[in-house]
């Protein structure tokens, strides 16, 4: 009897290769990159650690994100492994409101889902950006409790939906308007581990709501920084 996995489950083979076939389309490679004995072996290496379900566009999405060139076996393993043991922890924390009557809610989108990945994101690496080889547990929670003050603020329901009390604070577009309470949250997120994500974030609001203050937002993120 063989021992690839593939072989046994031909179907599952088949959508990690057409997974692993969308990244390549989504990254820069080399030409010995994405060749077809790497793919089936890649793919019979995957089949044996995830499930299919673990190789969604979401998972997608976040891999390339990460990744700017092809990554090896041990990067990528490590990326998807993330990805799907924080998709199992947000799954479990959903189904707990279920549990005490609170359940119910809508599937967040739009703005609140870009706040919820954002936080998400902070905690499938634990607070640590990909140029830091590790940061003080108080720094980390330092991070942790900026993010979630300022999802509080400006996305309510993203912040109810991560940690499941009611958000004191109503969102208030005004903020953006304001030049020393922008200026105040783009520092706190300069310090944060994912300044990328949140200056997109910045850019689009600010665009929206206060363009005037535009400025403000290339001084503390640079375009070409």
């Amino acid at each position: 009897m063989t021992d690839l996995r593939s072989a046994q489950n031909p179907e599952h083979a088949k959508h990690i290769a057409a997974w692993l076939r969308k990244l390549g389309a989504l990254v820069r490679r080399s030409a010995d990159d994405c060749g077809p004995d790497q793919m089936a072996l890649y793919a019979e290496m995957l089949i044996r650690d995830y499930p299919r379900a673990a190789f969604t566009n979401t998972a997608l999405h976040y891999v390339a994100e990460a990744c700017e060139w092809w990554p090896s076996y041990t990067v990528l393993r490590r990326l998807v492994g993330e990805h799907w043991e924080a998709f199992q922890r947000n799954r479990r924390d959903r189904k707990l409101p279920q549990l005490t009557g609170t359940g119910g809610r809508k599937p967040l989108e739009g703005t609140d889902l870009q706040w919820r990945r954002y936080f998400d994101r902070g905690e499938m690496t634990n607070w640590v950006g990909a140029d830091e080889a590790g940061v003080d547990p108080n720094e980390q929670r330092s991070r942790r409790e900026r993010a979630l003050s300022l999802i509080r603020q400006q996305s309510p329901v993203a912040f109810e939906d991560i940690t499941g009390k009611p958000a004191s604070e109503p969102v208030s577009n005004a903020m953006w308007a304001d030049p020393i309470r922008l200026r105040r949250s783009l520092d706190e997120a300069r310090r944060g581990p994912f300044q990328g994500v949140f200056a997109q974030m910045a850019r689009s609001a600010v665009a929206k709501y206060a363009p005037e203050n535009m400025t403000i937002v290339d001084e503390v993120f640079p375009k070409n920084g």
